[in-house]
């Protein structure tokens, strides 16, 4: 009751997204978990925490996971606030704490 999201009127309706990973960080089993956060203007709006399906065999590759995860929910964010009238003009940003990952999302060549 005490606690909530702020949302306040006079920011620009922008998204943005922070995604990071932990790789192997579950002792049991050697996965990986990855989580993003997404904010509409002031608040957030989307969130997700969840461990990987497979072991990743560096934190390059759980960076990179952990921001395509990101990049499916920024696509469903785009098409729901479409579909509620609100469509968006700007690119939505996803930030990443990895330089590694950052320039094998922009790498445009087949990685396998």
């Amino acid at each position: 009751m005490d606690y909530g999201v702020m949302y306040k009127s006079n920011t620009t309706i922008r998204i943005k997204g922070y995604t990071d990973s932990d790789w192997a960080g579950y002792k049991a089993d050697r996965q990986s978990t990855s989580g993003f956060v997404f904010s509409l203007g002031s608040g957030a709006i989307s969130w997700s925490s969840k461990k990987h399906p497979k072991i990743v065999l560096s934190s390059t590759e759980a960076e990179y996971r952990g921001a395509a995860f990101a990049a499916c929910e920024a696509v469903w964010l785009k098409h729901i606030l479409k579909d509620l009238g609100l469509p968006l003009t700007d690119p939505i940003h996803i930030f990443c704490d990895n330089m590694s990952s950052i320039y094998l999302a922009r790498n445009p060549v087949f990685h396998a």
